[in-house]
């Protein structure tokens, strides 16, 4: 292991940070949760990632998203996360500019982390992640927020004051999914919303993403060797 990992070593083992080598995380989504999820797990030596988002880089994300500059507008948010993490860590980082759909395939992974904003294209992976029995896990509410305490982790079925799980719940319902879905989310709830537009903190939104990176993380070091 490369001498950037040895606190991590110290916290974790030799043989967790070797399980950690050898995950592929696919990632969906790298805005204000899916970056800070992204970064955090390739500083943490999972040694393979793929990224996928169809955005660029707009002034707004300005304010929460880790691989965004007044120098990228403009850019792929995925080849610029995968840019910015090939300079603090020797992940390996793949990249897809698309949507999720029913066509399209996760691949041979070891982890699917989804941070997208869309209820169809979420239930689309989760689905997709199932079917394969590959470890997933969803973010929900972390918009029109400012305090980033009471983020947990739960099921879909037993989340509660989050409209977003509101959504996903009744979307699920209507499809008669009965597979337990993993989620992280705040329990506090949003405040208001004065136009269609809703607001994001970095101290929400980034606290998901690094409660998430951790559930994973721990998820990987207790499986057992394949």
């Amino acid at each position: 292991m490369s001498d950037h990992l040895s606190r991590v070593r110290l916290v974790v083992g030799e043989d967790n940070l070797n399980k950690l080598a050898k995950a592929h995380v696919f990632i969906a989504g790298v805005g204000g949760v899916g970056s800070v999820v992204a970064e955090a797990l390739a500083r943490s030596g999972v040694g393979e990632l793929t990224l996928v988002d169809f955005d660029k880089v707009d002034p707004s994300n300005l304010n929460r998203q880790l691989q965004t500059t007044k120098g990228n507008i403009g850019a792929s948010k995925v080849e610029e996360m995968k840019k910015w993490i090939e300079r603090i860590s020797d992940c390996k980082v793949h990249t897809i500019e698309a949507f999720i759909d029913k066509d399209f395939e996760i691949g041979d992974v070891d982890y699917v982390v989804d941070c997208i904003d869309t209820l169809t294209a979420k239930f689309i992976l989760a689905k997709k992640a199932h079917a394969k029995d590959i470890p997933f896990i969803s973010s929900l509410g972390a918009g029109r927020r400012l305090d980033p305490s009471n983020i947990v982790r739960t099921t879909l079925d037993k989340t509660s004051g989050d409209p977003l799980a509101k959504r996903f719940r009744q979307l699920v319902r209507k499809e008669g999914y009965d597979r337990k879905i993993d989620v992280v989310y705040s329990k506090n709830l949003p405040l208001a919303s004065s136009g269609e537009v809703f607001g994001s903190m970095i101290t929400v939104t980034a606290s998901v993403g690094l409660k998430i990176a951790f559930e994973v993380m721990n998820d990987i070091m207790k499986c057992e060797e394949k």
